[in-house]
């Protein structure tokens, strides 16, 4: 998938006329980095869920609003696959070329960025904020053995499989993800959760009212978990909540 990105990326470059139109982004981890790299003039559309204040917004992420986009004319509209893989199809019908930002680890996070700073001609803003993003993940040491999960939805209960990009982070902390052997973000039932016991949960629900449920739980929010750079800002805030769920646990 990367060198297919890749391929496509060089492709939108050499092809987009200068300074068309801009980038549409339905992708809100993409308008942070762009946002981060100095580049906030490049958006001309974001989505509903995005951070980014005074930007048209072209509807949610998968019922854009396409009559508003054909009307901004941008250079290329940035997406997520494969949830917007009906959205590339539409968009390919709307002759909009499409750029895929779906990084599945920190390292591809790292190869986004770069690639984005190429996008909106930050080439060297983009090597620091990757530079700075290699440097957060090297810091990141185990702090002990748990057992965990990520939980991003209560109905139904959605988790974060083995090769997800915010498993993949609490792993570096000495994590066992009990929901390794799955890929993506998929449902289980509560039972199936109950029977594995966690340590620790990650989630972005609230978990003080789910019965039987005895694990330590760290609270994120929805943006922490998706693939971008906010969860990096949160390395402190992660080893001293495994830490203090290492304590209980130990006492």
């Amino acid at each position: 998938m990367r060198t297919y990105t890749a391929i496509l990326f060089v492709a939108i470059l050499s092809c987009q006329p200068s300074q068309r139109g801009g980038i549409v982004s339905l992708a809100p981890s993409a308008d942070e980095i762009i946002v981060r790299l100095g580049a906030k003039d490049k958006l001309v559309g974001v989505s509903t869920y995005s951070k980014v204040k005074g930007v048209d917004v072209v509807g949610d992420l998968v019922n854009p609003d396409y009559e508003r986009i054909v009307a901004l004319k941008p250079d290329v509209v940035i997406i997520v696959l494969p949830m917007h893989r009906r959205v590339k199809s539409r968009l390919k019908e709307l002759n909009i070329e499409t750029y895929d930002f779906s990084p599945e680890s920190p390292d591809e996070l790292i190869y986004e960025v770069e690639n984005l700073g190429k996008l909106v001609n930050r080439k060297e803003e983009a090597q620091r904020l990757a530079d700075s993003v290699k440097r957060l993940i090297s810091s990141i040491k185990p702090v002990g053995k748990f057992t965990f999960y990520v939980e991003l939805s209560s109905k139904p209960v959605f988790v974060a499989g083995g090769d997800t990009y915010i498993a993949s982070i609490v792993s570096m902390f000495g994590g066992e993800n009990l929901f390794r052997n799955l890929k993506g973000y998929v449902p289980v039932s509560t039972e199936d959760i109950l029977s594995k016991r966690p340590d620790i949960v990650f989630s972005t629900q609230k978990m003080e009212d789910r019965i039987g449920m005895k694990a330590c739980v760290v609270r994120l929010e929805h943006d922490h978990v998706s693939p971008g750079i906010s969860i990096f800002q949160l390395i402190p805030y992660l080893k001293s909540s495994i830490d203090s769920c290492l304590k209980k646990m130990g006492g």
